[in-house]
């Protein structure tokens, strides 16, 4: 048995899915590595089984339609058997010995979720620069100077409201079954859910103050990250897996409900004025329907944590009505 499974989604990655693969074999932790192909219609496959033929723990699955990274993700978890599992993109790029960095600290803690900083390509030819600010900001000013901290998330639990990216954590696969943990099936944030409920289930996580991936995020290829037709409209699938998390878990919503509407109100401002002119008005329907489950309740609570972003989530509700 493999110590962990590292599962990556792949879509029309050709261009990039060699190097990717290079960067996850530069670890000399004993690792599965499964790649999902989600109906590429380039050579990614192909590339992928010439690395097969040189690696024997890289496997290739192939799906006869195209799902989305979600599904992929769900697909590929179902089949894993290791004690740790990572999700990495077909893009990103992990750094020499990431992984054999961050197991030994999770053996030692017996701790269930890691998380560690990363860096961001944003030029094609330019170098890694910082993580996003808000991000940055976040763990700059938790871990401060510490190359590695027990975080415990009622106490510090800002960093819920980190972007919700799968490639910076690594999850116990024991944890993973336990709760049930799953990507959303949207395709466009699938990784809301996993991201809040990571945190969420667990209580408390080792933070690790090292860059240990970079992510590429290069202007002018097709991303979901700039993706603004009636695909994003997809988002309000994802928000909807996460609000029926928090109606199922009375203790989560209690504790962290608020800090969602804030995080929430965040991303719907961020894609509305991306939004393609002509979906503006369905985009807005899409937003009032996702605030049904806002009470008076979470109103006085988010009041007291930003009064703007209450004020604004009360309008949302019934701006339809």
């Amino acid at each position: 048995m493999a110590k962990i499974s590292v599962i990556i989604p792949a879509y029309n990655m050709a261009s990039l899915i060699g190097e990717t693969l290079d960067s996850v074999l530069r670890n000399e932790t004993e690792m599965d590595i499964v790649v999902v192909d989600d109906a590429s219609t380039d050579n990614t496959c192909d590339i992928v089984e010439q690395y097969i033929a040189r690696h024997a723990n890289i496997r290739l699955m192939r799906s006869e339609t195209n799902t989305g990274p979600g599904v992929a993700r769900n697909r590929a978890l179902a089949t894993i058997d290791s004690e740790y599992c990572l999700f990495h993109d077909a893009d990103d790029l992990l750094h020499d010995g990431a992984v054999d960095t961050v197991l030994p600290l999770m053996d030692e803690t017996n701790i269930d979720v890691a998380a560690f900083r990363y860096s961001v390509l944003r030029t094609a030819d330019g170098p890694a620069g910082e993580m996003a600010p808000i991000d940055k900001n976040i763990w700059d000013s938790v871990l401060g100077s510490r190359d590695s901290a027990m975080i415990d998330l009622d106490s510090t639990a800002q960093f819920l409201v980190t972007i919700n990216y799968p490639w910076n954590k690594i999850l116990r696969t024991s944890f993973i079954r336990r709760t049930s943990w799953r990507f959303s099936t949207a395709r466009i944030n699938e990784d809301i859910l996993p991201h809040w409920a990571a945190y969420m289930n667990a209580g408390r996580f080792l933070a690790i103050n090292s860059s240990l991936t970079t992510h590429r995020l290069v202007p002018g290829r097709e991303q979901h990250t700039s993706t603004f037709d009636e695909r994003r409209l997809e988002m309000f699938a994802a928000l909807k897996d996460i609000e029926k998390l928090f109606l199922d878990n009375p203790i989560f919503r209690a504790k962290y409900y608020p800090i969602f509407i804030v995080f929430k109100a965040g991303l719907l401002e961020w894609a509305a004025k991306q939004m393609r002119q002509d979906l503006h008005g369905l985009f807005r329907e899409y937003v009032a329907h996702s605030y049904q489950y806002f009470t008076d309740e979470d109103f006085d609570s988010v009041y007291r944590i930003n009064p703007s972003i209450a004020l604004a989530s009360y309008r949302m509700k019934y701006s339809h009505r």
